[in-house]
């Protein structure tokens, strides 16, 4: 695949990934259980899937292109300035006002130091709850550069090694009772990082089936098939969730031959992601309280003020960032390059 398409596929894959992400936190105003809304358990079984599957194949893609020559402490530092800075920040700078917003919540939140400890240690206690996967991808991100640099010349063990400990980890491991760092959901998702992987390491090849819409069409219909057996675990769920997987690459290989309208998105997905959690606060748990529109009228204004206002951020802090320390430092803490374009 030319650069220029690969870049399209990646960006596509991008974007889709952190709407998918940002719808299912816009749906909170769904009467009754959202978490029981069918269509919200149908993206639900392929969209963190899908995030991790492309952190795992940029992750080989950089590692290819400086063929595996990156020290450990390099490669530390950088992600944990794109990872790490951003989650401690933001948690910490919102753990007092989500405190005080108590009353407007469904968890509430305590102002004292052990909430306090607990918000920043473990999953289940975030502040912004969406922020999990930051530590998720950092270890994995670690661990996969170890195993590397330790196989590189017997990669074959590297992805047996990894291939048998990732399905152990989905298979065994219970996320809700690890989740000092989202360790339980790292082991649950790691088989998704494993085959970002071997998709950036294969692709060429990969693609003979998946490029080809009739492949696309097959594993959507195991994906849709699956999605409504009774007991939607074990072998079942994850069938379902790489069938899934596989048709969102289909769809997203098709559509590097289009123009869409997504490009003007290109670049600024890390900035939704990470910002997304004050335009829902504000539409759903705080606007809910002064108005009264239907369920969908809340769920819309999330998701299209979840993209657009840090859509919009992001480009004038890049924007400024040339003449503004202050727009470099936000990037900064925001794990951003703010010396390199966004796009």
């Amino acid at each position: 695949m030319a650069q220029s398409k690969r870049i399209r596929f990646i960006s596509f894959l991008q974007i889709l990934g952190v709407i998918l992400v940002i719808l299912g936190h816009s749906l909170h105003e769904y009467p009754g259980d959202f978490h029981q809304f069918w269509f919200y358990r149908m993206f639900q079984t392929v969209r963190m899937p899908l995030f991790v599957f492309i952190s795992g194949y940029l992750f080989m893609i950089s590692m290819v292109k400086r063929e595996y020559n990156v020290s450990l402490v390099d490669f530390i530092k950088n992600k944990a300035q794109r990872l790490l800075v951003p989650y401690f920040v933001l948690t910490i700078l919102t753990f007092v006002p989500r405190a005080l917003m108590s009353e407007y919540a469904d968890e509430p939140v305590n102002m004292d130091i052990n909430s306090f400890i607990s918000s920043i240690f473990f999953s289940d206690k975030l502040t912004i709850v969406f922020l999990w996967f930051l530590p998720v991808v950092f270890v994995l991100l670690c661990v996969s550069f170890i195993g590397i640099k330790l196989f590189k010349n017997r990669l074959y063990l590297f992805f047996l090694i990894g291939g048998i400990l990732s399905i152990a980890g989905y298979f065994c491991v219970n996320q809700w009772e690890w989740t000092f760092m989202g360790i339980g959901r790292t082991a649950e998702l790691a088989v998704f990082f494993m085959c970002g992987i071997a998709y950036g390491r294969w692709k060429p090849d990969i693609d003979f089936l998946l490029g080809q819409w009739w492949f696309g069409g097959i594993c959507a219909a195991i994906w849709f098939t699956l999605f409504y057996t009774e007991n939607l675990s074990g072998i079942y769920g994850l069938v379902c969730s790489l069938s899934g997987l596989a048709m969102l690459i289909t769809l997203a290989i098709i559509a590097c031959e289009w123009q869409l309208g997504w490009r003007h998105l290109e670049g600024y997905n890390y900035m939704m992601y990470l910002l997304s959690w004050f335009t829902c606060v504000v539409t759903q748990q705080i606007l809910h309280h002064f108005t009264d529109f239907p369920w969908w009228i809340y769920t819309i204004i999330a998701l299209l003020s979840s993209i657009y206002i840090p859509w919009s951020i992001g480009k004038m802090l890049h924007r400024y960032s040339a003449s503004s320390r202050s727009a470099r430092s936000i990037l900064w803490l925001l794990g951003h390059n703010p010396h390199k374009s966004s796009v």
